[in-house]
């Protein structure tokens, strides 16, 4: 591997300290297309995070980033060789939230000149769900929502507590999604709302994160009744 800065910062990364490249700056650039959001809820999964076509049109053969969080500091390092385009990312379930960013490592190309790398950024949340359940009895219809969020400390999801959103109903044949009754959930994540409607509709939740910025909202998926 052609990278005295990425063999630099893959052994000081939890340091933070990056060796600069001794070596002159190719024309073009190279972008990391790493998620604008990432929501966990799971222990671990794996991501693919891929370059940008400018890479491979600057030359690079050799890249790497570093995920950065705010207060964190380094949280892990991706490393393309050999002109890969593509690798994967592990996301654990106990990664710190917040903004992270794609902290540049050093690029190359064939020649070892070094190309100007973009350093994007990513929200890093909680994952969340929406669920409803309308029953009818007669002309009144009675909906029930559960909001659920994922707890990092249990690894499981709970009850969304205080979650905020909205009770939607969609008219059959229509496709406008029109706002119902505003939903404030109670500690287990639940909540409930009945009224009067002799149609047919279409029901969801949409759950948004309008007073907490560490859960990413959700849309549950649509019962007709």
């Amino acid at each position: 591997m052609r990278l005295p800065s990425i063999l630099a910062a893959v052994g000081l990364i939890t340091t933070g300290l990056v060796t600069a490249a001794p070596t002159a700056s190719a024309a073009g650039a190279c972008s990391l297309y790493a998620p604008s959001r990432i929501a966990i809820g799971s222990p671990f999964r794996t991501i693919a995070i891929n370059q940008g076509p400018n890479c491979a049109a600057a030359g690079v053969v050799d890249a790497a980033w570093t995920a950065t969080h705010p207060t964190r500091g380094p949280i892990d390092i991706i490393i393309y060789e050999n002109s890969d385009r593509s690798e994967p990312f592990d996301i654990f379930g106990d990664d710190p939230l917040g903004r992270w960013t794609w902290r540049p490592e050093g690029a190359f190309d064939a020649s070892d000149n070094t190309v100007f790398q973009y350093s994007p950024t990513t929200d890093v949340r909680l994952a969340s769900f929406g669920r409803v359940t309308p029953t009818r009895t007669g002309s009144k219809v009675n909906v029930k929502t559960l909001a659920g969020r994922y707890w990092q400390a249990g690894e499981r999801f709970i009850g969304w507590s205080a979650a905020r959103g909205q009770i939607q109903y969609r008219t059959l044949g229509t496709t406008t999604w029109r706002g119902l009754k505003e939903v404030y959930s109670t500690s287990a994540g639940t909540y409930s709302y009945t009224y009067t409607t002799s149609a047919v509709r279409d029901y969801r939740v949409v759950l948004y994160n309008a007073t907490n910025n560490t859960i990413w909202g959700s849309t549950s998926p649509t019962v007709r009744k």
